[in-house]
């Protein structure tokens, strides 16, 4: 969902698990089941098997924490040399995070550090005027008309090319096929082909399988550093040993892949005067502009950053989404009662394919992946660090430095935010008079994070989402394999854990 979302989401998750669980046996042991009890803040080093006792549901336990403490709680993060952390689900303090005092709240040099070899000085790993400009220029190709037809189109021609065969093979055959990773791929190649301006046939090789695993590795291997002191992976960086050894082989494969496009897009410019005329990609766009003297190193931290930000997030919201509507027929009927009322409307015809304005008009819809993303969003956690000493709307005083971490997944959960029906799949709590009305305040629904760094790439993502729900939705009646557990998997989005394994009937 957006580019600058995903950044975060990677940052807050890892620090969650160090700095909340580190504590956890010593809670226990004090504080047992004495509600609103928070952890105590200990300078305990090596507490590995601590952080084991609640990884199975750290997403589910943290949430209730927090609740159980009232919204907020204070936190040691001994780790990654950030004595103090903030972890919090309160409206009030979000929004003056990432809102009111927003320039006092940035992503913070110890994590640009942990980032840097893999993000660079792309626009999801910096800070101040250099994100100011890189947003400002990622922005306007992003409004540019070109660009959005360009995305329209290749979106549905990936789905009649790539997405359609695979689900059509699957019902033919009446195989149980993984629907999240048929998603993910989708959406991999489809950021590809915006980013970098990949071609359909080059999916057809196995390279592009080989860039995305890399990815993936990559994005791992980095996540790892923030579970150790930094004297420790840059020790094993300079030895390449461990987790650093698969990074920097990763990072290899990603950076041949983007630098060779790159120098190709250079020559492309060169022959043709200076443009690239039939490109609309964001890395054609960006070189085009008179005002960008970015280096190649520079545009291919851009393309990287580009690529991470929307590779995995509306796959991954896509595919809780269709696991909610499994689990709630109800739901289901209203949408396509929604789509098919929509198509009979287009001159009556008996059509199989969607327009721009027809998916645009797909309220209800809106508003059911809008509540799905409430119980699920891609980016469960989110997180900042205070530039200057700070005082919260709730009282708390934070010292420079500090780490601050909101969970959007125990947000969705908080009765105090959403009232006693939270956990439940209502889409109906975002209608009015059969029209979707968006969430106005800042702090109370982040998905899309908020303020400033409210996600750039929000309405292609719905745009997307829509498209794909849609069309699988009018043709398809999806019944989910019941006997694989299904929960999420810890990581930089909120997958999955064992894939959604369904079956695919025609409607």
């Amino acid at each position: 969902m957006a580019m600058e979302c995903i950044g975060e989401g990677v940052q807050a998750m890892c620090v969650v698990g160090i700095s909340i669980l580190s504590c956890v046996i010593l809670w226990h042991l004090f504080h047992g089941n004495n509600k609103g009890a928070a952890p105590p803040s200990w300078l305990v080093v090596g507490m590995l098997p601590t952080i084991l006792v609640h990884l199975h549901d750290l997403y589910e336990w943290s949430t209730q924490m927090v609740i159980d403490c009232g919204g907020t709680l204070d936190v040691k993060t001994p780790w990654i040399g950030h004595m103090f952390s903030l972890f919090t689900i309160d409206p009030k303090n979000i929004e003056y995070i990432v809102k009111t005092k927003f320039a006092n709240f940035p992503r913070g040099a110890y994590f640009n550090s942990v980032f840097a070899d893999l993000l660079g000085h792309g626009i999801l790993n910096v800070d101040g005027q250099e994100w100011v400009e890189a947003r400002k220029m990622i922005s306007s190709v992003f409004h540019s008309q070109a660009f959005k037809n360009h995305f329209i189109h290749t979106l549905d021609e990936l789905m009649k090319c790539r997405l359609m065969p695979a689900a059509e093979a699957a019902c033919e055959s009446g195989l149980t096929v993984d629907l999240q990773r048929l998603l993910v791929r989708l959406t991999f190649e489809h950021i590809c082909v915006l980013g970098v301006g990949c071609e359909t046939h080059d999916f057809e090789s196995g390279e592009m399988e080989k860039v995305a695993k890399a990815l993936e590795e990559a994005e791992e291997a980095t996540l790892r550093r923030l579970t150790v002191p930094s004297t420790v992976w840059k020790a094993a960086r300079m030895l390449c040993v461990g987790s650093e050894a698969k990074l920097s082989k990763s990072l290899h494969v990603i950076r041949e892949f983007v630098d060779a496009i790159v120098s190709l897009r250079r020559k492309e410019m060169a022959a043709g005067g200076g443009a690239l005329p039939r490109r609309h990609d964001l890395l054609s766009k960006l070189m085009q502009m008179e005002r960008n003297t970015s280096t190649d190193k520079e545009l291919r931290d851009t393309c990287i950053s580009a690529v991470l930000a929307r590779k995995d997030t509306s796959s991954v919201a896509l595919s809780w989404f269709f696991w909610l509507l499994f689990h709630h027929p109800a739901v289901h009927h209203n949408i396509l009662l929604e789509i098919r009322g929509i198509m009979q409307r287009s001159s009556g015809e008996n059509k199989c394919e969607f327009t721009v304005e027809e998916v645009k008009d797909m309220q209800y819809l809106h508003a059911a992946l809008t509540e799905s993303l409430r119980l699920y969003p891609s980016l469960p956690l989110n997180m900042k660090e205070t530039k200057e000493d700070e005082v919260l709307p709730d009282g708390r005083r934070l010292k420079k430095g500090t780490s601050l971490i909101f969970s959007i997944y125990g947000m969705g959960r908080a009765e105090s935010i959403w009232g006693s029906d939270c956990r439940e799949f209502k889409p109906e709590r975002w209608m009015r008079e059969g029209v979707f009305v968006e969430e106005r305040n800042a702090g109370r629904y982040p998905v899309f994070n908020a303020g400033p760094r409210v996600c750039l790439g929000k309405d292609f993502a719905y745009m997307q989402m829509k498209w794909v729900a849609a069309l699988l939705l009018y043709r398809y009646r999806m019944e989910v394999v019941n006997d694989v557990e299904v929960e999420p998997k810890l990581g930089m989005n909120l997958f999955m854990k064992n894939g959604l394994l369904v079956t695919l009937h025609k409607n």
